[in-house]
């Protein structure tokens, strides 16, 4: 196994679109880099449709959306009354301009006509900070790293992205938005041309070792949801979102870095 780090998992995976197609090379590949990437980067270090095939989905997770304590925005239909009635962007701190947890907010922004003001931070200490003084209105990152600050109270969950089966207490935002899910998501590609044959059988060891209960309470522990799909179902997936998020970033006009 090789870690090549960098450019946001583009530099591991244009590695593996070169590579023979012999099953042998294999990349994991996320929605921020399969799907997302192609509408959000100026220049892509591969064809993110072309240079690949899918072969199994790892897992999913999902983001939180946080509010100051003492405010007004308790959950996310007080989010989109506030928004309107105030006629101003909505000041929202998330990890990256373009990445999964600011487009999973300005999903919501866009169809429900207010405006989003994102502020990119490096870490997700100061956006907690920032909301927690009031000097943003939201943040947004992965459930996992903002818990604690929830927990303890120093934040406010408004939502979480999509629906935990496992966390039936937390609210999710399609309970109030029908048809609104965001799930960020993990799996694994192999370079496009590789044998059909070869990727039903890796998709198969893949999911018997998902289904193993200790790899299971590994993933959890980690904030991911061990999910399996063929390869069909995965690059289904991947081509739904790549869809969704190229059609958002036209929208609103959000250009590329």
């Amino acid at each position: 196994m090789e870690n090549h780090a960098g450019a946001s998992g583009q530099i591991g995976l244009s590695r593996v679109a070169k590579a023979k197609p012999d099953g042998y090379t294999l990349g994991v590949a996320q929605i921020t880099n399969l799907a997302l990437a192609p509408s959000v980067t100026e220049k892509m270090m591969y064809d993110a449709q072309n240079d690949f095939v899918p072969v199994a989905q790892i897992a999913e997770n999902y983001l939180a959306i946080i509010s100051n304590v003492k405010g007004p925005l308790k959950n996310i239909n007080d989010v989109i009354s506030w928004a309107r009635k105030e006629k101003r962007e909505l000041k929202l701190g998330s990890p990256s301009q373009g990445g999964l947890p600011h487009m999973s907010v300005a999903l919501i922004a866009h169809e429900n006509g207010f405006d989003v003001q994102n502020i990119s931070y490096k870490d997700v200490g100061p956006i907690v900070t920032d909301v927690a003084s009031g000097q943003l209105d939201l943040g947004v990152s992965s459930y996992t790293s903002l818990a604690p600050s929830i927990q303890s109270g120093r934040v406010h969950l408004v939502g979480i992205t999509s629906k935990d089966k496992n966390l039936p207490e937390l609210p999710a935002i399609g309970d109030s938005l029908a048809g609104y899910s965001v799930s960020g998501w993990n799996g694994i590609v192999a370079p496009a041309g590789t044998d059909p044959k070869i990727i039903e059988k890796l998709n198969a060891a893949i999911n018997k070792v998902l289904g193993e209960p200790e790899i299971q309470e590994r993933l959890r522990t980690l904030g991911l949801i061990p999910t399996s799909k063929s390869p069909q179902e995965f690059g289904e997936l991947i081509k739904r979102d790549t869809d969704r998020f190229a059609k958002l970033v036209k929208d609103i006009g959000f250009q590329p870095r």
